[in-house]
């Protein structure tokens, strides 16, 4: 029988959420905003509520126009290039936020988030273990 080890840098405690939940920070050349977001692998991408693109000062219909569909129906939403912090570990990458005002949730998935990092999950005790892919 093989065994694997990986090694950690962060640790996230997400007890307080009822759900895998990670608290990030979005950067702009403005403003910073510290948001709760849904840890989701089957998300593709990051998308987050309007009124984090109008607390990063960024003009929410200027970005990349994109519809998104899912299982529940579809929505637009507009791309910009932000800084993404989670923990100790920051990186530029571009996210989404929705037009409508009434969007219901903040996600991180795959691209820009998942495909960034290395992550351990004990969901027994509630934690995220993460490290920047690569770093050991």
């Amino acid at each position: 029988m093989k065994h694997w080890s990986l090694t950690f840098l962060q640790c996230l405690d997400y007890s307080r959420f009822d759900e895998i939940t990670a608290e990030i920070t979005l950067a702009s050349s403005a403003s910073s905003a510290s948001v709760a977001a849904k840890v989701d692998t089957g998300s593709k991408n990051c998308i987050f509520q309007p009124r984090f693109a109008e607390l990063l000062e960024l003009d929410l219909t200027s970005g990349i126009r994109q519809r998104f569909r899912t299982a529940a129906g579809s929505f637009i939403a507009y791309g910009h290039e932000v800084k993404l912090g989670v923990g100790d570990l920051e990186w530029t990458t571009t996210v989404y936020f929705a037009e409508a005002e009434d969007f219901p949730v903040n996600v991180v998935g795959r691209i820009g988030f998942l495909d960034r990092l290395q992550i351990g999950l004990v969901d027994y005790e509630q934690r995220l273990y993460l490290s920047s892919y690569g770093a050991a």
